[in-house]
Parts: structure tokens; C-alpha cells; sequence
């Protein structure tokens, strides 16, 4: 037992250090002061980040994706929402289809949801940021529905009726006792859209277009180019930050460790 015990830790230590090995580089090499990628960094700089935002496309870029993450999350909560409310309160075959359904952004590579959204924006005359939009909500709702569900199997509905009995109409019912009631699934679910969205590449590179360019689309484009990887580094610093921000709120208010278990 000992000895499982022993390879368990050790197995857990070296998927820690390949999982948050890389990250902890590039966030150490953004502060460095060099002009080429060294690790360690010889001294600590936020020359890289000023550098950043010297930059005229990737300042737009960025601002760019917080609007279309932040849209499209918003976005996706909703869908996400009533959809997992569909699914809570209905039985049978078609549900089970439906579930499916909804949840198969999940299971396509994002390469095929970006060309099958290229065509289908095309021949309707989507245009290129309402369609961009509506693509990182399409790929962010799964996430949405599958946590909201999780509140709603700990959701008494009898509280619902005792509502709807004291003359409560179902719109006032939802808002007064069932919202309240599967918020931290709804913010997590919201979350883990925004996040999601805001790193998403592939489904973006066949819906994006002049004047409508995201921060990954940028970070590519400029490493083509052959720009510097220390610039890149601050990029993904900011967007590293940015989430733990973000999770680390989330988690303070509804407690998303207990809603990803």
C-alpha cells in the first residue's frame, strides 16, 4: 500500500509539473527585461506588456475578444439555462435525443462547427461579428446546460409549487425561487463559457475578417509573421490572469469547486 501510495503521489506531481510547467515559464519569461526568450529571466520587467499594448492590433484585438467572450457567455447562460430547465422537467425518448443534441458541440472538433458555420453564415448573409458571436455561444452553451443541470437535480421543485399556490406567476416563480436557487450553476456555466470563448481559435479563424480580429487570431497571425515571442508571453500572461481573476471571483461567490466535482 505504501509503495501505491508513493507512485500515486509521484504521478500526480509529474502531471502537475507537464500541466502547469509550460504555463509557469511563459508567465516567468513575460517579465523579462531581454530581448530574446530566455529562462529563467535575468531580472523582472513589464517591458513586454508596455510592448503590448504599444501595438495597435493587439490592443484592438484583445479589447475585441473581452466583447465577443462577454456577449457570447451572456449568451450562452440564457440558452444553456432554459434548455437545461427543458430538459429538467421533461421525460421520455426525445429528451435523450435533445440532451444529445445540445451537447454535441462538445464531441464535433471545432475545425468541422467552424466550416459548417462558414457555409450556413454565407448563404443567410450573417454578418462577421453577430456570426462570430453566435458561434463561441454555440460552443460555450454545452457547458452551461450540463452545470445549470447539476443545480437543477439538487432543486426542490415543490418550492415552485408552494410559489405558484400563494399566486405567484411562473415568470415571478423563477425569478424569486428558482434562479436564486441555481446561480452558482449558472455563474459557473457562465464562466467556463467566457473562458472558452475568450481562448477559442479554430472556430474563429473561418468567421473572422477585416476589422474583426480576436486576440488568439492576432497571437497566430503575429507569430507567422515572425513578431516577438516575448510579446506573445505577455499576451498570454494577461489572458492567464484574467481567468484566475475570474475563477477565483466565481469561486468566492457560489463555490465552483463544488460545481465541477
Amino acid at each position: 500500500m505504501r509503495k501505491v501510495s508513493w507512485t500515486l503521489r509521484i504521478v500526480t506531481l509529474l502531471s502537475l509539473v507537464i500541466i502547469l510547467g509550460p504555463i509557469a515559464i511563459v508567465v516567468l519569461v513575460s517579465f523579462s527585461p531581454s530581448d530574446f526568450f530566455a529562462f529563467p529571466p535575468r531580472g523582472l520587467s513589464l517591458r513586454w506588456f508596455h510592448e503590448f499594448f504599444r501595438i495597435p492590433s493587439m490592443r484592438a484585438a484583445y479589447l475585441l475578444s473581452l466583447e465577443v467572450a462577454l456577449t457570447a457567455s451572456v449568451l450562452a447562460a440564457v440558452l444553456g439555462t432554459l434548455a437545461a430547465l427543458f430538459l429538467a422537467r421533461r421525460r421520455g425518448a426525445v429528451v435523450g435525443l435533445l440532451n444529445a443534441l445540445f451537447l454535441s458541440p462538445l464531441v464535433f472538433p471545432t475545425i468541422i462547427i467552424g466550416v459548417a458555420l462558414l457555409l450556413f453564415f454565407r448563404r443567410v448573409g450573417m454578418p462577421i461579428l453577430p456570426g462570430l458571436i453566435l458561434a463561441h455561444a454555440l460552443i460555450g452553451t454545452p457547458y452551461c446546460i450540463r452545470l445549470v443541470l447539476t443545480s437543477l437535480q439538487a432543486f426542490d421543485v415543490s418550492l415552485e409549487e408552494a410559489g405558484q399556490s400563494l399566486g405567484a406567476s411562473p415568470v415571478r416563480t423563477f425569478f424569486l425561487i428558482t434562479l436564486p436557487s441555481i446561480r452558482p450553476g449558472l455563474l459557473s456555466g457562465w464562466l467556463f463559457a467566457f473562458i472558452v470563448s475568450f481562448g477559442e481559435l479554430n472556430t474563429a479563424l473561418f468567421l473572422t475578417g477585416p476589422g474583426v480580429t480576436t486576440l488568439p487570431i492576432e497571437i497566430f497571425a503575429y507569430l507567422q509573421f515572425q513578431g516577438s515571442q516575448l510579446v506573445i508571453a505577455a499576451a498570454s500572461t494577461l489572458q492567464i490572469c484574467l481567468v484566475i481573476i475570474l475563477v477565483v471571483t466565481i469561486e468566492r461567490l457560489v463555490g465552483l469547486s463544488s460545481m465541477v466535482r
